[in-house]
């Protein structure tokens, strides 16, 4: 589903303005620090309701405004989000969203950047994060409970931590009961989803000439299932710890090529192509639950691919794309169609029709 026009205020260093986008490509251009990562975050922010840059989102306000304000529109379909130092609405169709399940898939989206790589260099908290992006864009009830999940999550850790002073165990029986039948839910969730994963990443793994793309869950909990035995192993760990070590919350996703561990038998190019082939199987997947394609936000993310990978990407490329670069790619002027370029200097923003 196309982004048709976008209308900002008080975003990043963007100077307020309204945009109105290609259905193919559209290519923002200008030098770093320009504002062009701004553009799409914009973009992403309105879609998804959160950056994909940073935990604290009153560092989207402009510094000298005292709020932010994102419209965006679609065919047929219309978007709010707004945000001061004390409040966040979200609003679809001119009507207030409470939920944030209730919001995410209006408009399907995802974002490939030269960061992509800490997927597989990076902790396990990103490669979850990733995992956990994949179902929540096409499953509002795996959004909630993962949104239950860490709410009690947190209250279960401040338990432990109580427990451990008083020796107190009421509570956290109850919290045992909850962090269960919620886990559970978030599992089965995992495993409808893990195999069309694996098959997507594999495909387009082997466009890149990545033999066997492949990954392993690992799981903290015995056949993906939390329960009271399970817990009751770890409970003096946990005592210990003060904090919840086995659930959904602890796995990992193992990465490999032709069956060995990709962080540590992978060329630096090789690792880079493996983290572009997880998010456009994340996009193939969204397509093939939503029957419509996401838009990709690509943010310098063919920098440090050489020119065979880069034509490679362009020919992956479906649907409406944003491309934001330095320079204008050699492959924009070999579109058969047009596209709109949009070149940005200190979040001003000129906008062009190439045909």
């Amino acid at each position: 589903m196309p982004l048709r026009k976008i209308n900002y205020q008080g975003f990043r260093n963007l100077v307020d303005a309204e945009l109105e986008f290609d259905d193919d490509f559209n290519f923002i251009i200008g030098r770093n620090g320009a504002g062009k990562t701004n553009l799409l975050e914009a973009i992403f922010y309105v879609g998804l309701a959160s950056s994909f840059r940073v935990k604290e989102e009153k560092s989207l306000i402009r510094s000298e405004d005292q709020f932010l304000r994102v419209n965006a529109e679609t065919n047929g379909k219309k978007a709010i989000i707004y945000l001061d130092n004390n409040n966040k609405k979200l609003m679809l169709q001119g009507n207030e969203v409470y939920r944030l399940n209730d919001f995410i898939g209006w408009l399907g989206m995802t974002i490939l950047s030269i960061e992509d790589i800490w997927i597989i260099r990076g902790s396990p908290a990103k490669r979850r994060t990733f995992l956990n992006w994949v179902i929540a864009k096409s499953s509002p009830i795996y959004l909630a409970n993962l949104i239950e999940y860490r709410k009690i999550l947190r209250q279960r850790n401040k338990t432990l931590q109580l427990a451990n002073e008083n020796g107190d165990m009421s509570l956290l029986e109850i919290f045992d009961e909850q962090l269960i039948k919620v886990g559970n839910e978030i599992y089965k969730e995992r495993e409808i989803n893990l195999p069309e994963l694996k098959k997507n990443i594999a495909a387009t793994g082997a466009d890149f000439g990545l033999q066997k793309l492949n990954f392993d869950y690992q799981c903290t909990c015995p056949n993906m299932r939390l329960n009271h035995n399970t817990l009751k192993k770890v409970r003096q760990r946990e005592m210990i710890f003060g904090h919840t070590i086995v659930g959904p919350h602890r796995d990992d996703l193992l990465f490999s090529i032709n069956g060995y561990p990709l962080r540590q038998f992978a060329s630096e190019g090789e690792e880079r192509a493996a983290a572009i082939s997880l998010k456009l199987a994340e996009a193939e997947m969204l397509y093939n639950k939503t029957g419509k394609r996401p838009i990709l936000l690509l943010d310098e993310v063919s920098a440090e691919l050489d020119q065979t990978k880069k034509e490679i990407l362009l020919s992956l490329l479906k649907g409406q794309v944003f491309y934001a670069s330095i320079q204008l790619p050699k492959f924009a002027q070999m579109q058969q169609k047009g596209y709109n370029l949009f070149s940005i200097e200190r979040g001003i923003i000129e906008v062009s029709k190439k045909n």
